[in-house]
């Protein structure tokens, strides 16, 4: 596993990424536009999720924003200068598909842990990439708002599906028709977040839980991942029996004899990824 902090490429300053002790964390980075999403920012996150995806240096994702926001959500503004128009209508809709499974669609499936830091307001379609993450740890100043109502816009980045999942059809509803701003406690109260800190907590806090995440049994996360993510789709006995074979494939781990062996002797594992 990576040990030092390293500064990667992105070929955009919309998005940083840094990877130290197997936390890769990406930052939303246009503090002046709320980070507002910009295509050169979601393209680089593509690249930066399938990268973790696929490298054994990454245990987990950290994604957080600059500035004073988390994530505006889309470019507003951008959208009144540079209208879609009827002969670009499909292209951009090809596009905007593609870039969706690419950011929010990944968040979501990646067999590793993602969490979303947030510090500061999230709405509209950031709102959705917070949700996409596995876990969401929230500063107390920070809120929520699905936004998309007061623009005349039905939602997108998979907003509507992430909701309705954690926080039940009536409530999403309610959140998507009636845009409020959702406080950091009630966020809470709803499940739309895991953990609430004071403003000057939360970087360490979410080190802490991103450094445990990292630590975990790589494997064994992934199956939970994947189990979770079909749990309210799969008929019972069917997900049993894709269980039970993910199951018995991580007893075959090297980490699960780490496991045993930890356990047995009284001291924290050390899992390797294999």
């Amino acid at each position: 596993m990576e040990d030092g902090l390293a500064q990667r490429d992105t070929l955009t300053t919309d998005l940083l990424s840094t990877l130290k002790d197997g936390i890769l964390t990406l930052t939303l980075n246009r503090p002046e536009a709320r980070n507002a999403m910009s295509d050169p920012m979601l393209e680089a996150m593509d690249r930066e999720l399938a990268f973790a995806q696929d490298s054994r240096d990454v245990r987990c994702v950290v994604l957080q924003g600059s500035g004073r926001a988390f994530c505006a959500g889309g470019d507003v503004k951008a959208m009144g200068e540079n209208p879609i128009t009827p002969s670009s209508l499909d292209e951009r809709v090809e596009y905007q598909r593609a870039i969706q499974r690419a950011t929010s669609g990944r968040l979501v499936a990646m067999a590793k842990p993602t969490m979303a830091v947030i510090h500061g307001p999230a709405a509209g379609a950031g709102l959705a990439l917070a949700l996409a993450c596995d876990l969401r740890i929230m500063a107390r100043p920070a809120f929520l708002l699905t936004a998309f109502a007061n623009v005349a816009l039905s939602g997108d980045f998979g907003i509507g599906y992430l909701l309705a999942r954690l926080v039940g059809m009536a409530r999403a509803k309610e959140l998507m028709f009636l845009p409020e701003r959702v406080t950091s406690e009630r966020a809470l109260d709803l499940g739309l977040t895991n953990w609430v800190c004071e403003a000057e907590e939360l970087e360490a806090q979410a080190a802490l839980i991103a450094g445990r995440l990292a630590s975990a049994p790589p494997q064994a996360l992934a199956y939970m991942k994947e189990h979770l993510n079909s749990a309210l789709s799969t008929e019972f006995g069917a997900y049993m029996d894709h269980e039970v074979r993910c199951h018995i494939d991580c007893s075959q781990t090297a980490d699960h004899g780490e496991g045993v062996r930890a356990f047995a002797e009284k001291r924290a594992p050390v899992f390797s990824g294999d």
